[in-house]
């Protein structure tokens, strides 16, 4: 069995210090084997956003892996960082570990893509190198596997590229996202490859809410079995406000 703490949209520099303490204190509560954090760690990819994002990142204590989102890129008023060297300063501030943007053990398999881009960053794109990697990452995995990949932007804001449901037929189990500051937890399908599971996270801390609160995914993986507990800020505490649950059959993922 494998927990899993997914969550996105921290928004450091414009966080709410009560709600990231007690979403430290909720994690560390349930105690799960990784978390996942979906991009947008800042609010505008400053020096001190990323160093608050690091110190939250060592407060939770267990293993971390994390890929930017659009506000992790070199602000638009720094044309040229933007185009030379948009993720200099996420690469410079995270650990290493964080964002080398994959895990493998005996249950599971992550593998984090970057589907920020430069110009046009409101939008998410897969791209050819992305499905390659996917591909690669998975030639040795098993059966046994929960096949998981996370990136920034949620099918609903993808523009032009590979669809979605192109993970599907590469065998992905589960897919995280987040961008919208919205919780929705899904199944993508695939014409010839039966379903797989989307999870996209509300954000986690930050007072940029919209028509959620904050709140947080927790995913328990057992075998054939996949539960999804999206937790929620109610003014003092975290608390569970939505449970799914899907089984894997011979034609891919249904809800249980």
């Amino acid at each position: 069995m494998r927990l899993i703490a997914h969550l996105s949209d921290l928004h450091f520099g414009r966080t709410d210090p009560m709600v990231v303490d007690a979403l430290v204190h909720d994690i560390a509560h349930h105690r799960p084997h990784l978390a996942i954090i979906s991009g947008d760690l800042t609010q505008r990819a400053k020096s001190h956003q990323f160093l608050e994002a690091r110190k939250f990142l060592e407060r939770l204590g267990i293993p971390v892996l994390v890929v930017p989102g659009n506000h992790d890129l070199a602000p638009v008023y720094r044309p040229l960082n933007r185009l030379l060297n948009p993720r200099a300063k996420f690469e410079k501030y995270l650990p290493a570990s964080a964002h080398a943007n994959g895990w493998n053990d005996d249950e599971i398999i992550v593998i984090g893509l970057d589907s920020t881009r430069h110009l046009r960053w409101q939008s998410g794109k897969l791209r050819d190198h992305h499905l390659d990697h996917v591909e690669d990452s998975l030639q040795d995995s098993g059966d046994h596997h929960c096949k998981i990949v996370f990136l920034h932007h949620p099918p609903s804001t993808a523009q032009s590229g590979h669809p979605f449901h192109t993970l599907t037929e590469l065998g992905v189990d589960l897919i995280l996202a987040g961008h919208v500051h919205k919780a929705h937890v899904d199944l993508i399908d695939s014409p010839d490859h039966g379903a797989c599971v989307l999870v996209q996270a509300s954000t986690a801390c930050s007072t940029r809410l919209r028509e959620d609160a904050n709140g947080y995914a927790l995913i328990r993986i057992d075998g054939p079995s996949l539960e999804v507990d999206i937790r929620g800020w109610s003014g003092t505490a975290f608390h569970a406000i939505h449970h799914y649950g899907f089984v894997r059959a011979e034609t891919g993922w249904r809800r249980a």
